[in-house]
């Protein structure tokens, strides 16, 4: 009798195990613990300082800590992201292609920008009026001679002398604001840095002698990017980080007042807003998203031996974020 009476209530347990849903899995974290975000000096990294003046990123994730560095170049970046301890990285596309090409898996969110960068001669070498015009021990100053800028050169100095190493040891690796001392301390025949401190260099009564464009055309300078394993881990971070990036953008472009006024305010009031106003403004500047000059630029630096593969097509170094844009 007792087995007959506890028959139903067996079968009903046994039912609801059947219809009950089973234990959903810990959902993902949206963001990791900490976040390390690392760019370098100058108004090329705009964008970004706007997103950290703003502040969205550490309203949106909370529970993350947010770590911003300034470094001196690409590859120290590089370094940092490979040995684990840089999580988004902002720089030119000469050290993000070596880094993608050596495995290091980078990944473009965005680019930032389209500078045109201008190699600039002290104002005591009149002489110096175009490549042509280096003396063979003139020092060349540029964040390293993996840096666009030196990739300039190289591509300048293969249409112009049939060697593209013509000029490689007239480097010298030195961070832009540094350089800009350097020349005054006339330490330095030449400069090739960035804005603003090409325009700095002119207003202390430098000259241009070469421009970056001359070389691969309207090529973007700056971007921002991560690794693929990154990117897969937090998608709604980055993501998210996407669009704080194209917000700043529009901001560059369509408020300049503002943007002006953030960047005023990250340099301590230092340089007034007026001033970067002009910079941000001028005409060889540009808030661009898309990726331009990426492939012909890797084609050169495997041509001369940076690369050892180029990329079969934009998509190949950039997240699904930008749709295949850019070449």
């Amino acid at each position: 009798m007792s087995l007959r009476r506890s028959l139903p209530a067996v079968l009903a347990a046994v039912a609801l195990a059947l219809v009950a849903p089973p234990e959903r899995a810990p959902a993902a974290p949206e963001a990791p613990p900490s976040v390390t975000i690392a760019y370098q000096p100058g108004i090329g990294y705009s964008t970004l300082i706007v997103v950290r003046q703003l502040g969205a990123l550490e309203k949106r994730f909370p529970g993350t800590k947010f770590d911003w560095k300034v470094l001196t170049n690409g590859d120290a970046i590089r370094d940092g992201i490979i040995a684990g301890q840089i999580q988004i990285g902002a720089g030119g596309n000469g050290p993000f292609l070596i880094g993608w090409d050596r495995g290091v898996g980078y990944k473009l969110i965005a680019p930032m920008n389209v500078m045109n960068l201008w190699m600039v001669a002290r104002a005591d070498e009149p002489n110096i009026k175009t490549l042509k015009d280096i003396p063979p021990n003139a020092k060349i100053g540029m964040p390293s001679p993996d840096a666009v800028q030196a990739i300039s050169l190289r591509k300048a100095a293969q249409e112009m002398f049939g060697d593209p190493h013509k000029f490689d040891n007239n480097i010298v690796a030195i961070q832009h604001p540094l350089g800009v001392q350097a020349m005054a301390a006339k330490q330095l025949e030449l400069h090739m840095s960035s804005p603003p401190f090409q325009q700095q260099e002119v207003e202390a009564g430098g000259h241009v002698v070469f421009r970056s464009f001359l070389a691969f055309g309207r090529s973007t300078f700056n971007s921002v990017y991560t690794t693929d394993n990154f990117a897969k881990q937090y998608p709604v971070f980055v993501s998210y980080l996407y669009g704080q990036l194209r917000d700043a953008t529009n901001m560059l472009k369509n408020n300049p007042d503002q943007a002006a006024d953030l960047l005023s305010k990250d340099s301590d009031g230092k340089t007034p807003a007026a001033r970067f106003r002009g910079w941000i403004t001028s005409r060889d500047v540009s808030w661009d998203m898309t990726p331009h000059a990426f492939l012909v630029t890797a084609a050169f630096m495997k041509e001369i031996g940076m690369l050892n593969k180029v990329p079969a097509n934009i998509r190949e170094i950039e997240l699904p974020l930008l749709k295949g844009a850019g070449d």
